[in-house]
């Protein structure tokens, strides 16, 4: 952490940063906390390999993705438009050719790579923000080229309001490789924003892992998801049940349950990503594919070594 307010670093656990975020905690020197304009924030970690250069090239780099192939130099961005939607681009533009400028602007955003955990973190983010429990996610471990072009420096993320970067509206002409303090994932380790042309092959997996659904653990999840399934609607604790009285199913609040005690074995700072919620119709298809959902998202943190030889196991793809 940098303190913004006066020259301080330090290495905080994910402990101090729960307690930081919550006002509770402040620099150690100034006492500068989380409300203030000059608030600590991350900064890379000294100790980081990608600081050099050399060994930024040499990096096993990692991205998720709902994607199975990532990057897709073949992707249209301008596929899933429908017609109506091309109109009113092309209306609303003083000149013709909207779409294929919108199209080209897409594409010339950068694709973002950081280490292992960050990969998993995303994933566990997206599938809380976004809705997407269900959703098959992908891990890709990337291989630069040797000869790619590094922007000197750890710079802060270059990213928009909406996530996006574009290298040459931030670096040196001939740079395609920025490297950044990720803030969000693995927080103050180094990330990399680049051109897919940065990139020399990719080794990609599915995830999680298969999980034996014999796991002691899946058995006695399935067995509880089937007793609560058994049980009628429960109230919903809320300060406006009187008014408006609601019941939720008694499988919601197991499989809520369920989660929290599978990820009390995450570190802090995932815990309140890991967001699950059992789909009724999937349960009654599949009863222990929710509980092996859980089990193996979490391994993915507890066992990375078993992730790690899937993807040596995989050839790869040159881009």
């Amino acid at each position: 952490m940098r303190c913004g307010a006066c020259p301080h670093e330090w290495d905080a656990t994910a402990d101090w940063l729960d307690r930081f975020d919550q006002g509770k905690e402040g620099c150690p020197a100034c006492g500068t906390d989380c409300r203030g304009e000059d608030r600590p924030d991350f900064t890379a970690a000294p100790d980081d390999q990608a600081h050099d250069e050399a060994a930024t090239r040499d990096l096993a780099w990692y991205h998720s993705s709902t994607h199975p192939i990532w990057p897709d130099r073949d992707f249209d961005p301008a596929a899933d438009l429908t017609e109506e939607t091309r109109q009113r681009m092309e209306s609303m533009s003083a000149r013709p050719g909207a779409v294929e400028r919108w199209a080209a602007r897409q594409k010339s955003k950068a694709v973002h790579v950081g280490t292992y955990e960050a990969a998993i973190e995303n994933m566990f983010r997206r599938i809380d923000d976004e809705g997407g429990p269900a959703d098959q996610f992908f891990l890709h471990r990337v291989r630069l080229r040797q000869d790619c072009m590094i922007e000197p420096g750890v710079h802060p993320e270059p990213t928009d309001f909406v996530g996006n970067a574009y290298l040459t509206e931030v670096c040196a002409p001939g740079v395609n490789v920025l490297r950044y303090v990720n803030v969000h994932e693995d927080a103050s380790r180094i990330s990399l924003a680049l051109d897919v042309d940065a990139i020399d092959a990719v080794q990609s997996i599915p995830i999680p892992l298969p999980i034996d659904t014999s796991d002691p653990w899946i058995t006695d999840a399935t067995a509880r998801l089937h007793c609560a399934s058994a049980r009628p609607p429960e109230p919903m604790t809320s300060t406006l049940q009187r008014f408006r009285p609601r019941t939720i199913p008694a499988l919601a609040t197991e499989g809520r349950q369920l989660v929290k005690e599978a990820g009390a074995e995450l570190p802090v700072n995932l815990r309140d990503r890991f967001g699950l919620e059992i789909d009724e119709e999937t349960f009654a298809s599949d009863p222990s594919g929710f509980p092996a959902r859980v089990l193996g998202l979490v391994r993915l943190v507890t066992d990375p070594g078993r992730v790690l030889a899937a993807l040596d196991a995989q050839g790869w793809r040159t881009v």
